[in-house]
């Protein structure tokens, strides 16, 4: 009974890590019903065949047919498929040859002890763990700090090690440790995806804030000039008779000297763009307004259609890089940053300049052709999700980002290509 036990537990663990490191190569989100029917039948399907037939064929192609199941819930491509189902398999076949060659010499239909499966579970998880690594290094995102969840399985492989070459420990003893290590490993894992989604969610309403206090002061600018219209027409037959009088004493310079006049009373020195699009403005005015109080040079060009799609993406790509660029240029002595937008036939372009201290950024990675930044704040596990959503924008419109340091200026280029997605143009 405590086999089956160990043997259903240690299963349901490995299914578990199997749709983990799936969403690891893919990430993106499912419908969660067909997730739960996939992952369920797979795991009572996988736990009845092994446990009755111990057979090495039936189990390769019911754990093929999981797996390949499960890669479908992400993507329909067959390519993708097969290379993500052969790479987990490979992986799992892999722990299980050599969880089972340390101990015992392996016989095709035998029945033997579910500890050497356990074993092969904290394998696959130490495994799991490195791809981790590797392809979060690999997308240019923040590495995700999994030291201390790799020692944890490596220490359980080690102790369930130890019991089983001193024969201190009886097989049912065995088997309660074994569960105890599995419990406290899923738990550990469990505990460290809820601090990812926690450091995530917190990130989401720092966002949500900000966007609040840029429509807040979206909404003051338009009331402030809205003000200033209704007094303008208010006093409009004064202007009219002023302007007639100057028009018949045909003295121009007066003329335009008066409309100046009027447009600078017009002028809502909060509103430093004004391209018509609601959300985008608020973004813009609410972190240019915050630039030229701390900076001493903002040199600004926005050229934007009032109707633009994707305003949300491009206010999460805007808010993200000029927080970024206002917050470095803030700490040089030249205090410069640069804002040029445009947008047309669906092609977005941004451009942003800041001054920047070179002794603030720590360093820089080439991986191939990318270039990995290097965070210099104290909290390193909080930082990158901005620049991490910015990379995921651009690579959804099929875009590009440059980024270069010359002279104490850092620049970052972007292209992305927006009339694509709709197969259509602005």
């Amino acid at each position: 009974m405590l086999d089956f036990m160990l043997c259903a537990l240690t299963n349901l663990f490995r299914i578990f890590l199997i749709g983990r490191c799936v969403s690891i190569f893919l990430g993106i989100d499912v419908d969660k019903k067909k997730k739960h029917i996939i992952y369920g039948c797979f795991y009572i399907i996988n736990t009845v065949l092994f446990w009755e037939f111990h057979t090495v064929w039936v189990n390769m192609i019911c754990n093929l047919m999981g797996i390949a199941a499960i890669v479908w819930l992400y993507t329909k491509s067959v390519r993708t498929n097969l290379f993500i189902t052969g790479t987990i398999y490979l992986v799992n076949c892999g722990c299980d040859v050599a969880a089972t060659s340390l101990f015992i010499s392996y016989r095709d239909g035998g029945v033997y002890n579910q500890i050497y499966a356990v074993i092969s579970f904290f394998l696959i998880f130490i495994c799991e763990l490195v791809i981790e690594k590797i392809i979060t290094i690999h997308k240019d995102t923040e590495a995700v700090e999994n030291v201390s969840l790799v020692l944890m399985p490596i220490c359980s492989i080690i102790v369930i090690a130890l019991l089983i070459y001193s024969g201190t420990c009886t097989d049912i003893g065995l088997t309660i440790v074994s569960i105890g290590l599995l419990a406290a490993n899923f738990l550990m894992l469990y505990l460290y995806n809820l601090l990812l989604h926690s450091i995530s969610h917190q990130y989401e309403m720092e966002m949500l804030k900000t966007q609040l206090q840029a429509y807040a002061n979206q909404l003051n600018v338009i009331l402030r000039g809205e003000e200033k219209i209704k007094a303008l027409r208010h006093d409009i037959k004064h202007h009219l008779n002023e302007l007639m009088l100057l028009a018949n004493k045909h003295d121009v310079a007066e003329i335009q000297a008066y409309i100046d006049e009027m447009k600078s009373f017009l002028r809502n020195p909060n509103e430093i763009v004004a391209s018509g699009n609601l959300e985008i403005d608020s973004v813009l005015n609410f972190m240019l307004q915050k630039a030229e109080k701390e900076l001493k040079t903002v040199d600004i060009k926005v050229m934007l259609p009032e109707k633009v799609r994707h305003s949300f993406d491009i206010n999460v790509l805007l808010g993200n890089l000029l927080e970024n660029a206002i917050e470095a240029a803030s700490k040089t002595e030249k205090k410069y940053m640069s804002v040029h937008i445009t947008l047309k036939r669906g092609i977005l372009k941004v451009k942003i300049e800041n001054s920047f201290e070179s002794s603030r950024i720590l360093y820089e990675e080439q991986h191939g052709k990318d270039t990995v930044l290097k965070t210099t704040k104290p909290v390193t596990e909080q930082h990158g999700i901005g620049l991490k959503n910015v990379k995921k924008i651009v690579e959804k419109y099929n875009g590009t980002m440059a980024i270069t340091t010359q002279d104490g200026i850092f620049c970052v280029n972007l292209i992305l290509y927006m009339a694509r997605m709709e197969n259509g143009s602005w």
